[in-house]
């Protein structure tokens, strides 16, 4: 328990407190020796030869393979890509419009001439036979 948190308990709790601190059993010595030698045993794993290499090959590995997804990734960015025109139904429109163009500026004469046709076909309504049905 810390100092700041003392403060926060009632006599009866500190009392309590201290006989189990004193009825706890000390803590065991550490064997310093079997210590030290679990030590050394670990720093002769590290230091052997095929640790070594093992440790070598495992570090390039990762920086390697990133280094080649970059450069894939900027080859795949840099390369040139054939570019094909883009025929879609705005452009044919656009084209359609445009050689009409001389008719849209003749738009009022273009009206009466259809006129003129529909008259025509006025006209020619009493010459057409009559369907009954």
């Amino acid at each position: 328990m810390s100092d700041e948190r003392r403060h926060d308990l009632t006599p009866e709790e500190l009392d309590l407190l201290a006989r189990v601190a004193a009825a706890a059993p000390p803590p065991p010595e550490p064997r310093w020796g079997d210590y030290r030698a679990h030590l050394r045993a670990r720093l002769e794993a590290r230091r052997s030869v095929r640790a070594r290499l093992r440790g070598w090959w495992a570090r390039p590995a990762p920086i390697a393979l990133a280094m080649g997804l970059a450069t894939a990734l900027l080859l795949f960015t840099l390369q040139p890509v054939e570019r094909r025109p883009d025929l879609t139904l705005a452009a044919l429109d656009e084209a359609v419009i445009g050689a009409r163009l001389g008719l849209l500026e003749h738009y009022r004469l273009v009206e009466r001439l259809d006129l003129l046709e529909e008259l025509d076909v006025i006209r020619q309504l009493d010459g057409v036979p009559l369907r009954e049905g």
